[in-house]
Order: C-alpha cells, then structure tokens, then sequence
C-alpha cells in the first residue's frame, strides 16, 4: 500500500484544488498535503470559495477569481455618491450664515488701532507766583516791609502758598470745565503736596510782624478749604463719578479762592465780613467816637498808609505804593455820595480784618442807599 503522498502523487490537480479550497470537508492533515503538492507541481492555488458552498465542479483558479471579483469602487460607489449629495445639501444651507457680512467686517480682520488719551500737562506756575508773591508783599505795612528780614521769611511762605493755590485753582478749572484728563489723580496728588509744604512752614515760629502772620492765617485757611475740595474730586474722578457735581468741593474752592483775592489786595467776590449796608452803617454808629469820623470828603493818600475802601459794602483796596484810593471810588461825582465813615484801625480790623491793617474808609453812595430802602444815614 502506498504512503499518503504518494496517493496525492496520483491525483489531478483539480482535485488537489478542490481539498485545499473546502478545509471544512477534509482532515486538517488532508488539507496541509494537498496544498504541499500543489506547491511542488508549481500550481496557483485557488481561493476558498466566498459561501463555502459545496461543489462537485473544479472551481477556477485563483487568479480567475481575482480578475473577476468587484472592485471596491463598484461595491461603495452608491454609498458615496448619497454622502456627496448629503454633504452639498448642507453646505448650500450654511453657506449664507457662515459667510462674514459684507457690512460688518470679521473683528479677526480688523487692525488694532491705538487710541489717543488725553493729557493735560499742569504749569510750573512760576511766573505767576513770583507777581502775586510781590503783590501780597506790597499789602504789608509801610513799617513791616522795612524789616527785611521778616519780609523774607513772609515771601518764601506766601511763594509756597501761592505755587499750591495756583496749582489748586487749575484742576479745580479742569473739573468743572469737565476737561480732566487721565492725569487728573496724579495732579492732584502733587497739588496736595505743595499745600503740606505749606502748611510745614506754618509749624515754625518765624517771629513775624502781626500783619504778617494774620495774612498768613488766612492762606492757611483757604489752603485747608483747597485740601478737602481737591480731595473730593479726586474721589469723584476715581470712581467714576461725575465731577462737574461736586458742588461742594467747588464752594470751598470759591472761598479759598476769594482768600487769594484777598491776600493780593483784590475785590472780594463775596459779601464784606460786616454784611449788608445798615450793618455797615450800624458799625459807623456804634464805634466809639474816638474811632471813627464822618468825613465830607475822601482822605488825603499817605505813601506810607494803605487803608481799605468800602464802597456800598465792595471791599475795595488803596494803591499799595501811594496809599491813593481806588479809581471805582475816585470816579464817583461829590454829589453822588451819601455819607463817608472813617475807621480807626482796631475797629477796622475788627469789621473786616487783617486787610484794614491801616484802617478803613467806608462810602456809602444815594443810589445804594435808596435801593437800600434807607433814605436817613
């Protein structure tokens, strides 16, 4: 009897074909031979047959069964032609909200474009500080301008209350005029420190003329009235807040401003510390004889007097160098004026302080008596 491979020796190659092409039907050992012979004789192995199915029939060889089997393409091509006409349907319904408005240009496009901010750049303010510092020099007495060194040490502290008062006065113009700039705080801050440099020099005894010192009280006090306005605008501005409101901060403002006018031998925009006219007129009567007169006419100018002028309840000041009266008061007609009262000087400090340091000269005119509802003096 022969050996197992010499009976595949035997056998066509269609059958070999078919026990390698239905495993399932024959011994693994069957198979494995088969397909060892089918090698040797150099034959193609044919492809299993895709369903298995049972045939009696050679099947063909397995490069027949490559040639005519369907390309992937053939298979699939169906599917991807739904998937096409899928995918364009949604495209044509988004194109038109995916798409960037003509009108309104994508912000990704946009170029970054620096904003300007602003600026206002505060003065040194020394021009000015150096006039009002020899106007507020030429307010002084006669006598206490001839003590040079007193005079000095007045004219350094009234340069630092004029640099913090001016420096004052310009951010509180910034905001009521609604022009602060982003600045603003960081002026402030430096306007503050002018008034503590201020208000250092007023620690020390300087051993000044009463006059002087009674001036310098004064700036102190408008210098503490620009304190807390400043301080409230800053606030306002920080927090966002209007600072054209803060009618409070620019009251105190006014005052303090009022004091500088003051201090210079300016009109006061404010009523006079004695009030109406009958106040005025009630002052006059009131103080002992020996302090005061009624004159016909105005006094004569001393170079070496400066007294206040009164004129219908406006202070007004004598020329600092000749002691002449104010050309408002000078212009007035003989007959237009009611009545003249001169002060001495302790009562006229006492009605409208330290500026009526060489006494005061109170006119009252017949037209501000009559709309005074006064017709007797």
């Amino acid at each position: 009897m022969s050996s197992s491979s010499d009976s595949f020796l035997q056998k066509p190659t269609e059958e070999l074909q078919y026990l390698v092409q239905h495993p399932e039907l024959y011994h693994a050992a069957l198979v494995a031979e088969a397909g060892r012979e089918l090698r040797r004789r150099g034959a193609t192995i044919a492809k299993p047959a895709p369903d298995r199915e049972l045939v009696a029939a050679p099947t063909p060889l397995y490069d027949a069964y490559a040639e005519s089997a369907p390309s992937p393409l053939t298979r699939w091509w169906p599917a991807g032609l739904i998937a096409a006409a899928v995918g364009g349907l949604a495209w044509w319904g988004l194109r038109d909200s995916a798409a960037p408005s003509k009108a309104t240009p994508a912000a990704a496009t946009q170029p970054i474009v620096l904003e300007a901010v602003k600026t206002n750049r505060m003065p040194d303010f020394e021009a000015e500080t150096a006039q009002q510092v020899a106007a507020t020099r030429r307010q002084l007495p006669a006598q206490d301008r001839a003590d040079t060194t007193a005079t000095g040490r007045y004219a350094r502290t009234t340069r630092r209350y004029w640099l913090a008062e001016n420096a004052a006065a310009y951010l509180t113009a910034q905001a009521q005029g609604d022009s602060a700039s982003s600045l603003f705080p960081t002026q402030v801050d430096l306007a503050l420190e002018r008034i503590s440099w201020f208000m250092k020099a007023r620690a020390y005894d300087q051993h000044l003329h009463p006059v002087m010192e009674a001036r310098l009280n004064e700036m102190e006090q408008g210098m503490l009235l620009r304190r807390s306005s400043l301080q409230t605008l800053k606030t306002q501005y920080s927090v966002g807040a209007e600072v054209t409101e803060s009618k409070e901060a620019f009251v105190q403002a006014a005052e303090a401003e009022d004091i500088g006018r003051e201090v210079q031998g300016l009109p006061s925009r404010k009523q006079p510390i004695a009030g109406s006219l009958a106040s005025l007129n009630g002052t006059a009567k009131t103080a002992p004889s020996e302090e005061y007169k009624v004159v016909s006419s105005l006094p004569a100018p001393h170079r070496n007097q400066n007294p206040l002028y009164v004129l219908d309840g406006s202070l007004l000041p004598s020329d600092a160098m000749t002691g002449e009266a104010p050309h408002a008061v000078r212009s007035i007609p003989p007959d237009s004026i009611a009545r003249i009262v001169v002060l001495k000087k302790q009562r006229a400090i006492e009605a409208f302080g330290p500026r009526a340091h060489d006494g005061a000269v109170i006119v009252f005119t017949k037209a501000a008596v009559r709309s005074s509802g006064r017709n007797q003096m």
